[in-house]
Parts: structure tokens; C-alpha cells; sequence
């Protein structure tokens, strides 16, 4: 039941926004009293917590998964993109998030926290293959570029200029620009190749 509550959060929490949803949303469309929810969470910062946790540890461990394992460091950024899109949606709006930010501050300056342990494993390790194996050009500063993806990638999430794109794009979308933007600034003749086919396959 515990899981089955999550799941439905993460749905209308995605679609409408966590300050929209309240507990007798998530119970009615459950088909459930409210009094059963908080028999496994306390309050609705405390639902919303553990469906912020439950997608950050399950987006976290399928890109630990990924990382190192694809078959380049470039394919690898697309298929961490896509394992983020699949557990939120591909169309969520980048509202969704903001409001998440805005209402719930503490909790997502704990996801932030969180999301820069991995900052090494995933970022700097990425930029380390890549350089090793001749996809990302041996010049790049690998430092810099890290805590400008990083800053970047963060930016989506709290800037009011990223979030008033959502009228016409989805952060999917979004994402997907960004990180061509990325990697174009960094790849070698030989990542280039990689990215224009990868660029190509999804459009």
C-alpha cells in the first residue's frame, strides 16, 4: 500500500503540481480513506518527501547502473536523460518542479545536497572517460566544465527564465537542448560523429 500511495503521488504531484494536490486528492483516486494514507505517512511534507526520495534514489541507482557501462561516455548522457524522463514523465513541466522548489525549500536543498554527492562518480567520471577515449577533446578544462554542466542542469529546476519556457516546452524537451548544447562544446571529431547519430536517433 505504501508503494502503491507513492506511485499515485508521483503521478498527480507530476501532473498538477505538489502545492495543487491534496491528501483527499491522492485518497480519492485511490479509492482509499484519507486516515489510511496517514497511517504510513504523518502529513502531506511527509508524502512528499518520501515520493521525492523514492524518485531520487531510483533515478540515482539506475544511473549508477549506467555509469561507465555504455557504449560511450556520450551515449551514456542520453540514456541518463532518458532513465529521469521515464520516471517523471517525459512531459513534465518545468512548473512542476519550480513549485516544488518554491513550497517545499528544505527539501530541496536536501535533494541538491544529495545530488552533488554523486557530482564525481557521474559528471567528472563522464568527462574523464570521455577524455581518455578520444569522445571529448583532452584540451577541456574538466573541473570547469563539471560545475558548469552542474550549475546548468541546476538551473532548470529554480530560474524563473527556464520555467517560463514551459509554455511550449516540456523540461524533457528542454533537457534534450541542453545537452546538445553541451557536448557540442566539448566533443572531439570523433564524439562528434557519435553525437550526430545519437542526435539523429532522437529526435
Amino acid at each position: 500500500m505504501k508503494e502503491t500511495i507513492l506511485n499515485k503521488s508521483l503521478e498527480l504531484f507530476t501532473k498538477h503540481g505538489f502545492k495543487s494536490v491534496t491528501m483527499d486528492d491522492i485518497a480519492n483516486e485511490l479509492g482509499i480513506s484519507k486516515k489510511t494514507i496517514y497511517q504510513h505517512f504523518s502529513s502531506k511534507n511527509e508524502l512528499v518527501k518520501a515520493t521525492v526520495d523514492y524518485v531520487f534514489e531510483s533515478a540515482s541507482n539506475k544511473m549508477r547502473s549506467l555509469a561507465g557501462n555504455c557504449e560511450t561516455p556520450i551515449h551514456e548522457h542520453f540514456e541518463m536523460k532518458n532513465c529521469v524522463g521515464d520516471l517523471f514523465g517525459h512531459n513534465i513541466q518545468a512548473s512542476t518542479i519550480y513549485q516544488f522548489n518554491k513550497y517545499y525549500p528544505r527539501l530541496s536543498e536536501r535533494i541538491q545536497r544529495k545530488r552533488h554527492e554523486d557530482y564525481d562518480f557521474t559528471i567528472i567520471r563522464n568527462l574523464e572517460q570521455g577524455v581518455k577515449e578520444g569522445y571529448y577533446r583532452e584540451e577541456i578544462d574538466i573541473d570547469f566544465v563539471g560545475k558548469i554542466f552542474f550549475a546548468s542542469s541546476t538551473a532548470f529546476f529554480n530560474d524563473e527564465m527556464f520555467i517560463n519556457m514551459q509554455n511550449t516546452q516540456s523540461i524533457d524537451e528542454l533537457n534534450y537542448k541542453f545537452l546538445e548544447y553541451h557536448l557540442r562544446g566539448i566533443v572531439s571529431q570523433k564524439g562528434l560523429q557519435v553525437l550526430e547519430q545519437l542526435l539523429q536517433k532522437n529526435k
